[in-house]
């Protein structure tokens, strides 16, 4: 059995490396369902939800055991028995857990990532609803809080991609972000930019013609890269 710890620094080097190959589309990612051991300490399973977050309603209860992974996806970070993590398993025909209580023989992705993300449709959403809102003019990253349903996570926008390149998940220079990621500039020093990629090469973000909007990348200059919202 992994310990907590272990299966913490092992993640994050796997889904560095994993969540690279699946934007870039080199290595491909394993191209089968797998299997995992569903563990907690209060034996009572874990709650099944209907999108990749703890915001998302509860569907059932999937309990202690085997159970059948047909895909993963990146969503809230949930701290659970195998540490911190934020790979959501989908158990077929019923929802989503965090595979933070998922003993997979694994610390990343052992399944193909799933084609929809539900936390990350609600997000763009949240960006499309206020179309040329100047409301968070001046506040890039708490619009980008705001979209995930957060508030008050990260100083600001450098802040935000600091962590994700000290946790060694900054995907530097790429401009094929998935759907739902953050992406980031190094502008308005010392605080930075940042959006929400809509996984077809454009992003929403505050700024773009003065006003929250949907624009192409890179758009602005100074470019960082992107990575997954750690909140």
């Amino acid at each position: 059995m992994r310990t907590a710890l272990l299966r913490t620094v092992a993640r994050l080097t796997a889904t560095t490396l994993l969540g690279g190959l699946a934007v870039a589309g080199g290595a491909a990612l394993p191209a089968h369902a797998a299997t995992g051991t569903v563990v907690t300490d209060s034996g009572a399973g874990v709650t099944i939800r209907s999108g990749n977050a703890t915001s998302f309603s509860a569907v059932g209860t999937q309990p202690n055991g085997p159970v059948e992974i047909d895909c993963q996806i990146y969503g809230e970070p949930v701290t659970g028995k195998y540490g911190r993590s934020l790979i959501w398993d989908h158990v077929p025909g019923k929802g989503y857990i965090s595979d933070s209580y998922v003993n997979t023989g694994s610390s990343g992705l052992v399944a193909p990532l799933c084609t929809s993300n539900p936390r990350a449709d609600k997000a763009i959403a949240w960006y499309a609803a206020r179309n040329g809102s100047t409301a968070f003019q001046g506040y890039c990253e708490m619009a980008a809080e705001n979209s995930y349903g957060k508030t008050a996570i990260w100083p600001s926008a450098k802040a935000d991609w600091n962590d994700a390149v000290a946790r060694g998940v900054a995907h530097r220079g790429d401009l094929n972000p998935p759907k739902g990621a953050l992406v980031f500039w190094d502008l308005a020093a010392p605080y930075g930019h940042v959006g929400v990629a809509r996984g077809d090469g454009y992003f929403w973000a505050t700024s773009v013609g003065g006003k929250i909007g949907l624009a192409k990348l890179p758009y602005f200059s100074s470019y960082l890269g992107w990575a997954w919202p750690n909140f």
